[in-house]
């Protein structure tokens, strides 16, 4: 079983909403549009105990966040993937899984694009304001819902609006995805721009509040490069 550890900064000893508004409510932004130019390939549409590496990562999501995985989903989630160039091949995984798929026609731009894509339109069509919204990575296959659950209840344990859950992977303690952003970062999140991705907040403006999670088992890796899917191959039968 994975094995975390709370570390927060002094900040949340009395940082605290006013107001209990469990339970909470989190939406997942999951980012499927990268270029791949170090793979030279669609990384997430590689094979994956049968399925895809999309399929691992969709269904660990899903069941983390708390829905059970079912063929077809008889209400609407606060899920959405941004695609890229592959639209039509990666929308009906992730459909199968709930989320909803939008486009993102300038993946060249970098991965902020899609982050701030995904964020605008989760805020702007979810029914229930959010309190969070966990941001994660479609070529991540070790992902487990166990983690997912721990980034979520973290945060639910520790909520404030500026609460940033981050995992840390392993003995050599590498920061990974997903991650989670508390509401007050939402429009910081829909301005980012370029590659960095939500590590500009969480370096900047949030690091004061981020809150961090030692996930005792390396399976926070994920797939740049073709020797990465081959070291990462042989790890496919763990946590079946």
């Amino acid at each position: 079983m994975t094995n975390v550890k709370a570390n927060c900064n002094a900040a949340f000893s009395t940082m605290r909403d006013p107001i209990d508004r469990r339970p909470l409510h989190i939406g997942i932004v999951l980012l499927v549009g990268g270029q791949a130019k170090r793979m030279g390939c669609n990384k997430q549409l590689l094979p994956w105990r049968g399925k895809t590496v999309l399929d691992a990562v969709c269904g660990a999501l899903q069941c983390g966040w708390g829905c059970p995985v079912v063929p077809e989903m008889s209400c609407k989630l606060p899920f959405v993937a941004v695609t890229g160039d592959d639209h039509e091949k990666l929308e009906p995984i992730v459909t199968s899984y709930g989320f909803e798929a939008i486009r993102n026609e300038h993946p060249q731009l970098g991965q902020g694009v899609s982050i701030a894509m995904g964020v605008r339109h989760l805020v702007e069509t979810s029914p229930i304001p959010l309190d969070g919204i966990l941001c994660s990575v479609g070529d991540q296959p070790l992902l487990t819902s166990a983690v997912v659950h721990e980034v979520i209840s973290a945060f639910s344990e520790n909520f404030h609006s500026k609460t940033i859950v981050v995992p840390y992977y392993g003995e050599n303690y590498q920061s990974g995805n997903p991650v989670l952003f508390g509401s007050h970062w939402f429009d910081f999140l829909q301005q980012i721009q370029g590659d960095q991705g939500g590590k500009t907040i969480i370096r900047g403006d949030g690091k004061d509040y981020v809150l961090k999670l030692w996930i005792r088992d390396d399976i926070g890796d994920d797939i740049d490069t073709p020797d990465d899917f081959e070291r990462l191959k042989h790890r496919e039968s763990e946590a079946l």
